[in-house]
């Protein structure tokens, strides 16, 4: 079975603080609603990136001075058990 969930991709700049605490408080808020959350795939050193997948209103609560794009995100089906 497919599903096609809404996806994002987080691309924070860890030399903007309001980057972190935008990435931050959206983790805090919507975490229970994500089906997926990568790890962060960012060298964590200038960049944090995370893949997310999960509800309709989590994804579209995504602030946009963080959201990116990426294949991730154009693909947007991922097969379930069930």
């Amino acid at each position: 079975m497919f599903c096609v969930m809404p996806r994002a991709t987080i691309v924070v700049d860890v030399n903007h603080p309001e980057e972190i605490i935008a990435s931050e408080e959206w983790f805090t808020r919507w975490a229970p609603s994500l089906t997926y959350r990568s790890d962060d795939q960012g060298c964590g050193c200038c960049v944090n990136i995370w893949d997310v997948e999960g509800s309709d209103d989590a994804i579209a609560a995504l602030p946009s001075s963080i959201r990116g794009y990426s294949k991730w995100v154009d693909e947007g089906t991922r097969k379930l058990n069930g």
